[in-house]
């Protein structure tokens, strides 16, 4: 008996969110207008290599627009960067003070999934990405070794994102969300291989019109 219930119950749940989705499509094909947004956003890079732990970041600012229904074209414009200092120990026993400075600046162009939930007044919209990275990074080092010494080097490189989270309108014009992404970025600075890739969590606010 207590399965029967809960069979009824699931069941009853199921056609309730049918009936939701229904009405907000339903909706969504009568009064959804061809939408353009702008985001700027602020996250936590999670490293996958901990040779990088620290790079802070991502700032982003996103522009993006609806191209079909819930498909949509995005380009974000990222940076990410670490600076600090690091101490080595040189040959002879000593210690050497090198402040590093390594960083990237990041065009991600994205092919969107973005339904919308809602009417135009206030609506919750899930999203999904995926595309492309390009990406210029870079990296100097100075050290107290008798004098100053300096290196640096950058590089251009492609990868691939993808993100997922929710994004809410509200007063029509104000657009928020919450969401996180992974980057795969595998630059070569100064004959060797840097593994930037890794998540990013985070959140932006904007307008949508």
């Amino acid at each position: 008996m207590k399965s029967f219930l809960n069979i009824k119950i699931l069941a009853a749940f199921l056609l309730f969110l049918f009936a939701v989705t229904g009405t907000s499509y339903a909706q969504e094909s009568k009064e959804r207008s061809r939408d353009a947004w702008f985001l700027l956003g602020y996250g936590y890079t999670v490293p996958s290599d901990s040779k990088v732990d620290g790079l802070m970041g991502p700032a982003t600012l996103t522009i993006g627009g609806d191209l079909w229904r819930f498909i949509g074209l995005e380009v974000t414009l990222g940076s990410r960067w670490r600076l600090g200092d690091d101490i080595y120990s040189a040959p002879d026993g000593s210690d050497i003070n090198m402040k590093n400075a390594l960083w990237s600046f990041d065009i991600k162009p994205y092919l969107m999934l973005q339904p919308k939930l809602g009417i135009d007044l206030i609506s919750i919209r899930p999203y999904f990405g995926i595309g492309p990275t390009f990406s210029v990074s870079g990296f100097t080092s100075t050290a107290d070794i008798v004098g100053v010494s300096n290196k640096s080097d950058t590089s251009f490189d492609v990868g691939f994102s993808t993100k997922l989270g929710v994004r809410l309108q509200a007063l029509k014009f104000l657009f928020v969300g919450v969401g996180a992404e992974y980057m795969y970025h595998n630059p070569k600075l100064s004959g060797v291989n840097q593994n930037l890739s890794g998540f990013s969590f985070g959140g932006e606010v904007g307008l949508i019109w």
